[in-house]
């Protein structure tokens, strides 16, 4: 199982839940700002939104995951 963390550095993390292991970074190019969201849509498809950056610098970057 995957927990992603975004833990005010500037990258989202997939982490491992029964180890701990790092399995996939993403640089987000300034620092996360919120905690990763993550939701499905009506088809099913999963997805993780984390908001980084503030002010004009802001940005929400989502990422579709696959099935």
């Amino acid at each position: 199982m995957k927990n992603f963390v975004g833990g005010g550095d500037t990258s989202l993390h997939a982490v491992d839940t029964a180890n701990g292991a790092d399995l996939w970074t993403f640089a987000l190019g300034r620092r996360a700002t919120a905690t990763p969201m993550t939701y499905r849509s009506k088809d099913g498809r999963q997805f993780v939104a984390i908001a980084s950056g503030n002010g004009r610098d802001a940005a929400l970057t989502v990422f579709a995951l696959e099935k």
